[in-house]
């Protein structure tokens, strides 16, 4: 009976034992699947969170590059538009745009330009100011030593610019061609080659829309009752020499130059006209902007 007893007894205590281990494993199990799912819910919430903070700053960042081109934007149709134009076609009423404008002169009396744009966001807290110059790509005027005649320095004088860095790339609102039959009205023609002028082809140009004419590389000849206004400039990259004929009854007002030695059949009549030459330097067509260093930042 005794080793019976005791049987049973180990048998009941072995059980209970079995339970006991049992229950604290599936106690460990239940926390270890807790602190897994907080630490999923944790991380899934950073992620969200990590995620919901990119978008805001993707979003500014896009705002802030579409604020930047904004400005370039209107920094460009200044070039050769008026404050008021610029101001009724922007299409974007999430901004708020305004320029400050001061009419400048330089120490040779070019027309100059200073423009202070700002742009603000409607609804997010971002604010640009910008400054640009708008100046004459016809920089300065020929002197009277120049007009009519040659000099080697020519274009670095008239344009800040070599020959050989000099191109009608400088002159958005350039015509070019390889000769003058048949160009349309314009305000500069960048012609690689001989130029043939009549009256047909200068129809538009006068006192108050002079024309500025580049010939490169060959002679310009202007036909019988062609008159032309405005500034001719022939410029040569080779040894070879060109020649300028203005035939009878025809006129040049205004001014030739030219960057080498050329030879000269005048026949007409060659008038100096230093205020058409002002009036050209102002127009539109060849004006230049560029941003001032140092004065875009951001507004707080």
């Amino acid at each position: 009976m005794t080793v019976r007893k005791g049987t049973g007894f180990l048998a009941v205590s072995s059980s209970r034992t079995h339970l006991q281990q049992g229950m604290a494993v599936l106690t460990i199990v239940a926390i270890l699947l807790s602190a897994i799912t907080f630490a999923t819910l944790s991380t899934s919430q950073k992620v969200q969170q990590y995620y919901a903070i990119e978008k805001v700053r993707q979003h500014t960042e896009n705002s802030q590059v579409m604020l930047k081109q904004h400005i370039r934007g209107i920094a460009s149709a200044l070039r050769t538009q008026s404050v008021s134009s610029v101001l009724n076609t922007i299409n974007n009423t999430n901004f708020l745009t305004t320029i400050q404008v001061d009419e400048l002169e330089g120490a040779q009396h070019q027309p100059l330009t200073h423009y202070e744009i700002s742009v603000s966001h409607d609804t997010e807290n971002i604010k640009y100011k910008a400054k640009f110059l708008r100046y004459p790509a016809l920089l300065r005027i020929p002197t009277p030593a120049q007009q009519f005649s040659w000099d080697s320095e020519l274009t670095q004088w008239l344009f800040n610019r070599d020959v050989t860095a000099l191109s009608a790339d400088f002159f958005p609102s350039s015509i070019t061609a390889t000769q003058c039959h048949n160009i349309v009205p314009a305000s500069i023609y960048w012609i690689d080659g001989n130029c043939v002028l009549d009256s047909s082809a200068l129809s538009h140009s006068s006192n108050s829309q002079p024309t500025l004419l580049f010939v490169v590389n060959g002679d310009v000849s202007l036909s019988a009752n062609t008159h032309f206004y405005g500034l001719i400039v022939m410029l040569s990259t080779t040894s070879s020499s060109y020649t300028l004929n203005v035939s009878a009854s025809a006129t040049v007002t205004g001014a030739y130059v030219s960057n080498a030695p050329i030879y000269s059949n005048i026949n007409g009549v060659i008038a100096p006209a230093p205020a058409l030459l002002k009036t050209l330097q102002a127009h539109t067509a060849l004006a230049k902007i560029i941003p001032i260093p140092g004065t875009w930042y951001d507004i707080d």
